[in-house]
């Protein structure tokens, strides 16, 4: 695609419903709220906000590289199970994650990453410092923004690509999924110094932005319960979703069909949580498992039927 004027990208795909002004002039801080939930704080851009970032997700994100061999979120047509497989016929596992991965995303390095790419947008640097502080808030990749996500994998591509090479030369499989890392090998002992190895690799190719997570860094072997990212590597080989995940799907759907009343205990042992809040739940177990093993969610449709499942899908995702 030859490079075009970003006014030139904008008048093609909204076609007079917002003015290239408007873009231009917009202010980030006036066009989101900000909801709690949990420990984080979720940035919920307006319905304004919410297009242009669709609009610099499809003339420029988009076009930002990733490395697809080791990263698997965010990516469309990636599933969690993929990220997991490589690991399934290793014998020892290192798995950790980083601590506050969006915050630790900044503007600094997003710019790099854009100027550095070659993109559709061929003024991209008359338009660079408004772009990011369309994509950041105070300076740093927010949680809820769209574009968040696919900034993320782009900012950690020369980091996957060092690991990659290093875990070539010793042996080891290396996978991502967003914060998640895992490295695995055959012995145990070859995998000793794999924290340390990750934070250099950060180090070198990010900087000292980043950070291990201590709490959440563990070396395991198999034999033992290797769960990961809700999955679980077995003796065998295979990989499944873990099997009090997959109980209390189908059990939560069991008396979704045949006993309300009984469900609606169920979801009344939690705080705060009635059938409204419950179904939330179930439906992003589901939603997971679509996600997590294609497979096995087509057993769920051979058990409960398409239109159940179809509808508790179609319910995670509005």
């Amino acid at each position: 695609m030859t490079p075009q004027p970003l006014l030139k990208l904008f008048d093609a795909m909204f076609h007079g419903k917002y003015l290239f002004e408007q873009f231009l002039t917009l202010q980030s801080e006036n066009n989101y709220s900000q909801v709690r939930w949990k420990s984080r704080t979720i940035y919920k851009p307006s319905s304004t906000l919410k297009d242009f970032h669709a609009f610099l997700s499809r003339v420029l994100l988009d076009h930002l590289p990733v490395d697809a061999s080791v990263s698997f979120a965010y990516r469309r047509g990636a599933t969690l199970i993929q990220a997991v497989e490589p690991h399934a016929k290793s014998r020892a596992f290192f798995q950790t994650d980083l601590e506050r991965f969006f915050d630790s995303i900044t503007s600094p390095l997003i710019r790099e990453v854009l100027v550095e790419n070659q993109t559709p947008v061929a003024d991209l640097t008359n338009h660079l410092e408004h772009i990011l502080k369309l994509l950041t808030v105070d300076d740093k990749l927010p949680i809820g923004f769209s574009t968040s996500p696919i900034l993320s994998n782009a900012c950690l591509l020369s980091f996957d690509q060092r690991l990659a090479q290093i875990s070539h030369e010793r042996g080891w499989i290396y996978t991502r999924y967003a914060d998640d890392i895992m490295v695995s090998s055959q012995d145990r002992a070859d995998l000793s110094d794999a924290g340390t190895i990750i934070e250099d690799c950060l180090a070198v190719e990010i900087g000292d932005g980043f950070s291990l997570n201590p709490a959440k860094s563990k070396l395991t072997t198999i034999g033992r319960k290797v769960k990961h990212l809700g999955l679980v590597i077995l003796p065998s080989g295979d990989v499944a979703i873990d099997r009090d995940v997959r109980n209390r799907i189908e059990s939560w759907i069991h008396f979704y069909l045949r006993d309300r009343a009984k469900l609606l205990r169920i979801f009344e042992e939690t705080p705060n949580q009635g059938m409204e809040e419950g179904l939330e739940r179930l439906s992003g177990l589901v939603s997971y498992a679509h996600s997590a093993d294609p497979d096995y969610l087509e057993k769920l449709r051979s058990k409960f039927g398409t239109t159940v499942i179809d509808s508790l899908l179609h319910r995670s995702a509005q």
